[in-house]
């Protein structure tokens, strides 16, 4: 068609105004405005429904919203979106995050192999989470990758193994003796007990006892708050609410920020940063804490340096803290070829602090409100308690091991509210798992909640607070996959007996020694999380010290002329072995004779000591006849 033709001379019109309408910027405005709105809506709504090679997959319906079904997982306890779409849509499931980004959610053992195990270098922590966990717990294995984290895993195996964990079980009881006493002496006077908030106490107590434990540093946070440790952490976690962390993801992902929050630069520009609205404040106490806690771990690392050359020429006692135990190993992991260099030791502390602490913490409390609300657990777990702590009030590894209601509250607490409910993991490539397409760049949850309480597993009552199903699983547990509070593979966590047998020493000495009930009627629990789940109200609990006076409670029970024996403290649980001392018994010589030749009338029902060679133990009389005392 030529242009002469009126037809063509029209097309040229009409394609020259558009053109200067068009060049017009009031109008190149409104068409990237309108463009901008355009891609928006296509990617939140059409191309999810439409285009995705996710459609298939089943899930909630797709939304017209910016935020996608983030939204529901923001106003729900932590994990329990997830639960429920699990529920109604089965173990493969798909939702749209913000801005039209989808997740997987998978929960089969099949999946899960394939993801956290066999294949798990293509299916990495997303790049800004591996960022904030860098600045917030240290780069140590919890953000390195590939060979690098397989170097470092093998390097600090061995500080881990039971042998050593073994030997700090004690180490445990140093601080949890503190928290013991440090409660007793808050409900001192108060026969009725006294609410109180136990995620506070648990936070104090596991602190003190992951610094002592992991690098020898004693921050005793639960007699002194003033510690600069302490203080520093407690400034650090207190960042963990899900509208700061979003901000601080925010930040870390602009591509310069996270190499330059970790500098010297990073530190001496926080006061600018605090004065940027919104954003600003987050990140400077975040740059802050972290650096100090890092100069506070340089300090350490020259304490344990200077005792390891004291300990090679024999002129200081060998330590037992994790830390200690990386030092010494240091020269035997370079003649593999790998070595922990200073600054990476540096960074254990942080994720020590990060991994073994607040999550402890939530652990704990968790537990204490679930015995709290099931009174015949709790009554239940401190009959089986009494036997050890009546000999013993510091039992072994071998001693808590060996108690098996014990160990089912720990699991079910663990399985029922997991500290870290979730966690995230990044497709590296274009794979089909569980039979579902996922390309490259998908984000996959890992949904520990649901997986813990997934019916097909765990049975119809999957949700409830049974201990006793861990004396008998169900055929359909698999032991790697079926419980995953620890998460399996590579990247699950080193700690984890660490971590169990130190929930076990705490809960077994709360339980011997306090009686634990809700604070109110209806009380709820109120599952918060940031990078852990813990109570958003620091779990206000009715606790009353434990009635410890059973032999004089049983006195009327006891035949004349039994006595018992107590270990000192007085205040331990009182022992179940009853020691028959007839007359016709007595030998001259023998401990049952030199005790009641020491005792009178007045001494009735009092505590006498008595020394032996097993322990120092404290006498009770009860009932005992005039004619033998």
């Amino acid at each position: 068609m030529s242009v002469s033709t009126p037809t063509g001379m029209a097309i040229a019109e009409y394609l020259a105004w558009l053109g200067r309408f068009l060049l017009q910027p009031s109008h190149i405005a409104v068409l990237i405005v309108f463009w901008l709105a355009g891609s928006l809506y296509y990617a939140i709504s059409i191309r999810p429904r439409f285009f995705s090679p996710l459609r298939g997959t089943t899930g909630p319906p797709v939304r017209v919203s910016l935020l996608g079904h983030f939204r529901e997982t923001m106003r729900s306890e932590p994990g329990v979106a997830e639960m429920q779409w699990t529920r109604e849509y089965g173990p493969v499931v798909r939702t749209v995050g913000p801005f039209g980004g989808e997740r997987m959610i998978f929960l089969r053992p099949e999946a899960l192999q394939k993801i956290l195990v066999s294949e798990w270098t293509d299916y990495e922590r997303p790049k800004p989470m591996r960022n904030l966990l860098g600045l917030v717990a240290g780069y140590g294995l919890l953000t390195t990758t590939g060979n690098e984290h397989k170097q470092m895993r093998h390097a600090m195996n061995p500080a881990f193994s039971l042998s050593n964990l073994m030997n700090q079980t004690d180490m445990y009881f140093d601080t949890i003796d503190v928290l013991v006493e440090s409660m007793q002496s808050e409900l001192e006077g108060s026969a009725e007990g006294k609410v109180l908030h136990m995620y506070e106490w648990m936070n104090k107590a596991t602190l003190d006892i992951i610094c002592a434990t992991a690098f020898g540093y004693d921050s005793d946070s639960l007699r002194d708050p003033h510690n600069p440790l302490a203080r520093a952490y407690e400034s650090l976690t207190s960042l963990q609410s899900g509208p700061t962390m979003a901000k601080i993801m925010g930040i870390l992902m602009l591509p310069f920020a996270p190499a330059l929050l970790k500098t010297r630069l990073g530190l001496k520009m926080s006061p600018l940063f605090r004065r940027i609205w919104l954003f600003g404040p987050p990140i400077a106490t975040l740059v802050e804490t972290t650096h100090q806690i890092r100069e506070l771990s340089r300090g350490i690392l020259r304490e344990k340096l200077v005792d390891s050359e004291g300990e090679i020429k024999g002129d200081r006692e060998t330590k037992k803290d994790i830390m200690s135990l990386l030092v010494q190993a240091r020269q035997g992991s370079a003649k593999d070829g790998y070595q922990l260099s200073d600054e990476a030791l540096v960074d254990q502390v942080l994720t020590f602090l990060g991994a073994g602490h607040e999550t402890t913490a939530s652990g704990l409390s968790w537990a204490l409100w679930l015995l709290a609300n099931h009174q015949d657990v709790q009554s239940q777990l401190r009959s089986e308690l009494e036997p050890i702590f009546t000999t013993n009030d510091r039992p072994s590894y071998r001693d808590l091991k060996e108690l098996k209601l014990l160990d089912c509250v720990v699991m079910e607490a663990l399985r029922l509210l997991p500290p870290v409910p979730i966690t995230v993991r990044q497709a590296g490539k274009d794979d089909w798992i569980d039979g579902a397409f996922v390309p490259k760049g998908t984000l996959l949850y890992i949904s520990i909640r649901a997986i813990n309480t997934y019916a097909p597993v765990w049975g119809s009552d999957a949700a409830e607070f049974k201990p006793e199903r861990w004396l008998k699983l169900p055929p359909t547990y698999d032991s790697t996959f079926s419980f995953q509070s620890f998460i399996a593979g590579p990247h699950g966590c080193i700690g984890k007996t660490m971590a169990i047998s130190e929930m076990k020493a705490v809960v077994a000495s709360m339980i011997a020694h306090f009686e634990f009930s809700p604070s109110y009627d209806g009380q709820t629990a109120k599952p918060t999380a940031g990078v852990t789940m813990k109570p958003a109200d620091n779990m206000p609990l009715l606790v009353k010290a434990f009635d410890r006076r059973p032999l004089s409670a049983l006195g009327h029970h006891l035949d004349r002329g039994h006595v018992g024996f107590v270990r000192e403290p007085s205040s331990a649980l009182a022992i179940k072995l009853l020691v028959k001392s007839f007359a016709h018994d007595l030998r001259p010589g023998s401990l049952s004779s030199a005790i009641c030749k020491s005792i009178t009338p007045e001494h009735h029902g009092v505590l006498l000591p008595v020394n032996s060679k097993a322990c120092k133990l404290h006498l009770l009389c009860l009932s005992l006849s005039p004619c033998l005392c």
